[in-house]
């Protein structure tokens, strides 16, 4: 078993703390739970945001690892970085049985602990409950994100992507009217109007057009046809 030290310079000089500094607290740490710290892992130049594994200094670190290692650091937040990716690194460090101690926690946030042969989870399961939250709210925003996008962009007449309506083509990121299919939407509006029903209507379109339709589609293609002539109108005229 070794145990690793990992120091993080920010890129914010204002809030960084000294190389010497952080040896001290991370072999003093060590120290204290009866570990000597056999090498340190100097990473500078990286932005927090950034993922732990694909960090030069971190990755070698990790390489490196066998079943039973420790990890120190002197603050949580310079290897976390996003709840997502800490889940996964909190999961690939378990699995190997790699405990991670962070002095600002004070806790080994990988591995539960043992106390008078009972088992207590420490501030792991914590920890690891907190991030899972996380990394679920994230991925809710980053979704309901995407469809407050694509409502908005639907709004203005944008294709989004999906089958084309009927009576409809893409043009650049709009959707444009399709004169021949108007022409066919036309006169169902008209056979409509004469009290023709949806599958005499069908067949009609069949019979002249050769167009395969069901008589809900042309019901569905009636209704679409009129919102989206209004979405036209209206981006037009904000358009102008």
């Amino acid at each position: 078993m070794k145990a690793l030290g990992y120091i993080f310079l920010t890129m914010d000089r204002a809030g960084q703390i000294a190389v010497a500094e952080q040896q001290r607290a991370i072999q003093a740490y060590g120290q204290s739970r009866g570990l000597k710290v056999d090498d340190f892992f100097i990473e500078q130049g990286c932005s927090l945001k950034s993922a732990f594994r694909e960090r030069k200094q971190a990755a070698k670190m990790l390489a490196g690892l066998q079943d039973g290692d420790v990890m120190i650091a002197m603050k949580a937040e310079w290897v976390l970085g996003s709840a997502r990716e800490a889940v996964r690194l909190l999961q690939a460090l378990k699995q190997m049985s790699v405990s991670f101690y962070c002095v600002d926690l004070d806790e080994n946030i990988s591995i539960a602990r043992e106390r008078k042969l009972v088992v207590s989870e420490g501030g792991a399961s914590l920890v690891m409950a907190v991030l899972t939250s996380l990394a679920a709210c994230e991925g809710s925003r980053q979704g309901e994100t995407i469809k407050s996008t694509k409502r908005h962009q639907r709004k203005e007449g944008k294709y989004t992507g999906g089958p084309v309506p009927f009576g409809w083509k893409v043009e650049g990121e709009y959707l444009v009217q399709n004169l021949d299919e108007q022409h066919i939407i036309q006169e169902i509006m008209q056979l409509r109007l004469d009290r023709w029903s949806y599958r005499d209507i069908a067949g009609k379109l069949k019979e002249g057009y050769g167009v395969q339709l069901s008589h809900e589609g042309i019901r569905r293609i009636l209704a679409s046809n009129s919102q989206k002539k209004e979405e036209e109108k209206k981006r037009k005229g904000s358009a102008k």
